[in-house]
């Protein structure tokens, strides 16, 4: 289910809404109240994070844009790109590939394009043509993307993708994705790198457990207001390293409505002592 949301979202996250200040505005304080959600979230159940390195790395703007309109009245009909993600020194070669790879995504479909210059020349080929269609339309295109180092801990650098797209329609859609890069092993860490064998169904149980008490339910409330397949709890693979537990986050349209918002949900490695695999990146935040 991961790959599924971040086909999605990393395909959306360098693609579109319409440009004006205030528009832009209400973008970047979504993007700032996203932030600080999650680590009240992470705060409210923590002690002092164990931080034991830091690799040094610089923030790295991008922003491009189709040529204006010089017509007042038809003022935001262009398209933008603008991004910023961290770049390490050069012998990080695999952890800057990897956002390379995620700013850079095609439009629509997730293949890499090569490079972020490559990925706006889509984008604004696909607003070219959407103006083309629909001519009336008085929106443009525009897509925000930032990259940020939330954690990093002995080997471990935690990335949060945050973006927010707009290619027309009544809204745009933010998402936020995470990456757990083991900086030694040179890969991204998944759930099996960091569980035992066997141990999706006791996950599961014990996520749901903590989303029915998030979210005022019963153990026995019908979920049919959700849109979990078959009315069935899931977790999915969209989570984050923190040094309290497991963060999920589900983005808009994944469990509930866009108006909803986004939904996060904190398994505390409390919950899940006898699910840690010994000597993996987690098992060091249990006491």
């Amino acid at each position: 289910m991961r790959r599924n949301i971040a086909l999605i979202t990393i395909s959306l996250s360098l693609f579109a809404c319409s440009y004006n200040k205030d528009a832009q505005n209400t973008e970047m304080s979504l993007f700032s109240a996203s932030g600080d959600r999650i680590e009240n979230l992470i705060k409210s159940t923590s002690d002092k994070p164990i931080f034991k390195d830091s690799l040094p790395y610089q923030i790295v703007k991008f922003y491009r844009e189709t040529k204006r309109n010089t017509n007042p009245v038809d003022s935001s009909k262009y398209a933008y790109m603008r991004a910023s993600y961290p770049k390490f020194g050069a012998v990080h070669k695999f952890l800057n590939n990897k956002i390379s790879a995620i700013v850079s995504a095609e439009p629509w479909t997730g293949n890499k394009a090569y490079n972020i210059e490559k990925a706006a020349e889509f984008f604004f080929k696909e607003y070219f043509e959407f103006s083309k269609e629909i001519p009336d339309s008085p929106a443009g295109y525009s897509s925000d993307n930032d990259i940020l180092v939330i954690s990093q801990d002995t080997n471990l650098v935690v990335l949060r993708s945050e973006s927010y797209i707009y290619t027309g329609g009544a809204h745009g859609l933010e998402s936020i994705i995470y990456y757990n890069m083991d900086i030694k092993g040179s890969k991204e860490l998944t759930l099996k790198d960091l569980l035992v064998d066997n141990y999706s169904n006791r996950l599961t149980n014990i996520a749901e457990e903590i989303f029915r008490k998030d979210e005022g339910l019963t153990a026995s409330e019908s979920l049919e207001h959700y849109f979990f397949e078959n009315q069935i709890f899931t977790i999915n693979e969209n989570f984050a390293i923190t040094h309290k537990g497991l963060l999920f986050t589900y983005n808009p349209y994944e469990i509930k409505s866009y108006a909803e918002g986004i939904t996060d949900l904190l398994i505390p490695y409390s919950k899940i002592k006898e699910l840690i695999k010994p000597n993996s990146f987690i098992s060091k935040y249990v006491n």
